[in-house]
């Protein structure tokens, strides 16, 4: 059946010839010798295609891990151009985007911007052509600033998931931030693909023309965050203190068996973030907002997302490059003391942005689509 789907794409493709990829955006993000595709802005009854794409350094041999159970074909032609075949007999597109899978080669590879996509759709008599596209070529752990929001970049959120740590009100916290650091050990060697798999294939119906769609999306199709429901995720909601530490414990696959909170006596030992909040404390990246007090149910403010954010990433071993200019925000004297480094680590990594007005607004509080954005930038600046 396998080869009779391939055989059958590969004579649409080579034989038709009405364009349908015009639009589509090719997205290669290199990490050391690995190059993960991602398609956007794909026709919604896709279910074939073939990317072509030029090696312009000599690598030895090519690996491809496909992101999904596709029937596919990876072939190398003229010594120098990997084509990639994919048929799924039905639709392979999630609102015009598709992860396609990573491809592994013998050393960094240096890609060509230039590539050809061919596809086949469903509603218009498995017709179709190669279209030439420049491709959005990544490299060496760079990342545009893609967020359409000013306030927050990056991060990710979990329907009852996700916590914040430290309190800008309480001298008390401010110390407690301060203990049990995790030592930053940053790794050269993280794949965040094998780390975080595509795992479904997420379909929310309030975010298609939201800001944070596409970060919402790759997080959630890789079981990092939930939606309200399975059609809803609500990305203009704040997110609460517990939902985010709970996000963050998730991130680390925890088994929460193994994890009882008993130092916070407003973390009810049958609250469902209860072993979330243990597993933070434990692993120093939160110690509460007070010796005794957690406040789980407080929006999560900026500065201690940062805080947060940097102490999860030094905990995983991420790197936080300096890829961004320091900026001097207007209000850094309202930033707490315990927060200042981590809100200057972060923001130079390119995971947090100031207002537009230059300021930070270290007390305000964060979105679930902000929450996302950052995430989805801490995990693609890796």
């Amino acid at each position: 059946m396998k080869k009779k789907l391939l055989s059958s794409l590969l004579i649409t493709l080579l034989f038709t010839s009405n364009v349908y990829a015009a639009d589509a955006k090719v997205n290669i993000d290199i990490n050391n010798n690995s190059a993960n595709i991602t398609l956007n802005s794909l026709d919604s009854n896709v279910h074939s295609l073939q990317l072509n794409i030029t090696v312009e350094n000599s690598n030895g041999n090519v690996d491809f891990e496909p992101a999904q159970k596709f029937n596919y074909i990876k072939k190398i032609q003229n010594g120098n151009t990997i084509s990639i075949l994919i048929d799924n007999g039905d639709s392979l597109t999630e609102n015009g985007n598709l992860n396609v899978g990573t491809l592994k080669f013998t050393n960094t590879p240096t890609l060509s911007e230039n590539v050809t996509l061919e596809v086949v759709d469903l509603d218009k008599s498995l017709q179709g052509t190669t279209t030439n596209i420049k491709a959005n070529v990544k490299k060496d752990n760079t990342e545009s600033n893609n967020s359409g929001n000013s306030s927050i970049n990056n991060s990710s959120s979990s329907s009852g998931s996700g916590a914040n740590i430290g309190s800008s009100n309480n001298n008390t916290q401010n110390n407690n931030e301060n203990t049990n650091k995790p030592e930053n050990k940053p790794s050269s060697s993280i794949d965040i693909n094998a780390m975080y798999p595509v795992v479904r294939q997420s379909n929310f119906g309030d975010t298609a023309n939201h800001w944070a769609n596409e970060p919402i999306k790759y997080l959630a199709d890789r079981g990092i965050i939930n939606g309200m429901n399975d059609t809803t995720f609500a990305p203009n909601n704040n997110i609460t203190r517990a939902e985010f530490i709970t996000l963050l414990a998730k991130m680390d696959n925890i088994d929460i068996n193994k994890h009882k909170a008993e130092n916070f006596t407003d973390v009810p030992s049958d609250a469902w973030f209860n072993p979330y909040v243990d597993w933070a404390a434990k692993n120093g990246i939160t110690s509460g907002i007070t010796a005794n007090t957690f406040a789980p149910n407080d929006n999560i403010t900026r500065e201690q997302m940062a805080v947060m954010i940097e102490r999860f990433a030094n905990y995983k071993n991420f790197n936080l490059n300096n890829n961004k200019e320091k900026i001097n925000f207007t209000d850094s004297t309202n930033i707490s003391s315990y927060a200042s480094s981590s809100v200057a680590k972060v923001q130079q990594a390119g995971i947090i942005n100031g207002r537009p007005d230059g300021s930070f607004a270290p007390k305000a509080n964060a979105t679930r689509g902000e929450s996302a954005q950052m995430i989805y930038t801490m995990l693609t600046i890796q």
